[in-house]
């Protein structure tokens, strides 16, 4: 890897960083699935063809954003991430990452998770045990940047990168990454009921090598992950949403 990518790299590597380390990702090609967003709704846009690497672009079918909706249940925040050509798989690294990122109650919290064609997974968790850098999966809350270049050192205190519930799922045959976050890892980590705004809402792919990731696509114009998207919890807005019950109706009197 260039010294100059490296730089790069270095202030965007926090964020793409990754899920859990006790969670591990699923693959599915058509599996069973949460209820997926109505056709074309996305509660952020991202136009198709605009991902670009080290300014050279179009870049990678399998890393361009389309769009990003956000869901709620009783228990889980969701994320659907929609790709213009998820099945083609990295043409680049062997690794492809995708991070959802938001704000809540002034900490940030960053959802990523790598994909690998040839298992070079293994090596990041592998560094991931120094502390410097997140597993595959890998929930990051307030986390500063890592340092890279020969040798990686572990540093004293906390990273950032905390153990949660994550899940990922890479749903190729349809072009979707559907992200997973237990509202109890949110409210934890983040010190506050889980109501209200989130702020700073966005998404970003990345080629995964190792420890760092290099952004390829955001849902930020000119591809720069500085978000300004707001989500209101419980909106759903791309989501049908239950029938109302009905009214049980009066019996006629004779």
């Amino acid at each position: 890897m260039s010294r100059r990518r490296i730089a790069v790299l270095t202030s965007l590597a926090a964020i793409s960083a990754g899920v859990a380390p006790l969670a591990t990702g699923a693959h599915a090609d058509g599996a069973a699935a949460p209820a997926m967003p109505k056709a074309g709704c996305f509660d952020v846009t991202d136009p198709s063809g605009d991902a670009s690497f080290e300014g050279k672009a179009p870049d990678d079918a399998s890393l361009d954003i389309t769009g990003l909706a956000l869901e709620t249940t009783k228990t889980d925040l969701l994320g659907f991430i929609k790709v213009a050509a998820l099945a083609n798989g990295p043409t680049g690294p062997d690794g492809q990452r995708y991070t959802i990122t938001f704000t809540f109650n002034n900490h940030l919290f960053s959802l990523a998770g790598s994909s690998y064609g040839n298992g070079s997974g293994a090596i990041r968790d592998g560094i991931a045990s120094t502390g410097e850098a997140g597993h595959t999966t890998q929930l990051g809350v307030d986390t500063p940047p890592i340092s890279v270049g020969p040798g990686i050192v572990a540093l004293a205190g906390d990273r950032g990168y905390k153990d949660s519930g994550l899940k990922f799922t890479w749903d190729t045959k349809n072009s979707w990454v559907l992200v997973d976050l237990p509202i109890a890892d949110i409210e934890k980590y983040g010190g506050a009921k889980f109501t209200g705004q989130l702020s700073a809402v966005g998404a970003f792919s990345a080629y995964d090598e190792y420890e760092v990731s290099s952004t390829v696509d955001t849902t930020e114009a000119g591809n720069s992950p500085t978000y300004t998207f707001g989500w209101k919890v419980g909106t759903n807005k791309c989501f049908a949403q239950p029938p109302a019950p009905k009214k049980n109706k009066k019996a006629k009197k004779h």
